[in-house]
């Protein structure tokens, strides 16, 4: 009986181990795939990560995604598209409170988010309608700005990485909590790990289309844009 019963406890322990690599993996790929974190970095420890690290990428991912709605309010209005400028503008005001170092909770994080996504659809929606209206001339230099705070806010996006590096051994929230970090800055954290890699793949497409829709109406493409869709690739 006693051997029956540690055949049965070494048998569970396998399972359960075998359920939890493959979703470890698609963690590790899923980053990776999007330019987040390093196959070759044999430097990562599997020790916490540092309440700085973490601070860090909650603020740099913040101050990434104000260029990006900064961005995309400009070309929206470039577009004559009101109502979608007002929208990107408003979720930037979510943000406002990130200059003073405070972190918002994960469910502004998550309307932050739905909101920049909505956008963006809305934004590559315009830039392959036909029936669209060009910018005017007046409005050219308002699509080239918005040009360059999106590719701004894409090449930050980007380099998450290095700061993903410094934490993607430790993502899960009972270590986090016991290196000593802030609550709300672990949530964030994990938010951000798990968000982040979609989300530069979908600002990648919309800056795609606006370089392509600025290119084919005569509207000048700043540097920064070419250059971030290299570095978000």
């Amino acid at each position: 009986m006693p051997n029956r019963s540690l055949r049965i406890a070494l048998l569970t322990a396998g399972l359960a181990g075998a359920l939890a690599a493959p979703a470890a993996s698609y963690a590790q790929i899923n980053l990776q795939q999007f330019g987040f974190g390093n196959k070759s970095d044999s430097s990562a420890t599997t020790g916490a990560a540092q309440p700085s690290a973490l601070n860090s990428l909650v603020q740099n991912y913040l101050g990434a995604n104000q260029q990006v709605l900064s961005g995309q309010s400009s070309l929206a209005s470039a577009m004559g598209m009101s109502s979608v400028a007002s929208q990107a503008q408003s979720a930037a005001g979510l943000l406002s409170g990130a200059s003073s170092g405070s972190v918002p909770n994960t469910d502004v994080l998550s309307q932050l988010g739905g909101t920049q996504q909505s956008v963006s659809q809305s934004l590559m929606q315009a830039f392959s309608s036909q029936s669209a209206t060009p910018p005017t001339a007046a409005s050219k230099q308002t699509f080239t700005d918005g040009l360059a705070s999106l590719g701004q806010g894409v090449k930050q996006y980007a380099g998450l990485q290095s700061d993903l590096g410094a934490v993607k051994n430790t993502m899960n929230m009972s270590s986090l909590l016991q290196a000593g970090t802030n609550p709300g800055t672990a949530q964030a954290a994990s938010y951000i790990a798990q968000s982040a890699p979609g989300q530069l793949q979908s600002l990648v497409q919309t800056l795609t289309q606006a370089v392509q829709y600025a290119k084919t109406n005569g509207i000048s493409v700043p540097a920064i844009a070419t250059s971030a869709l290299g570095a978000g690739q």
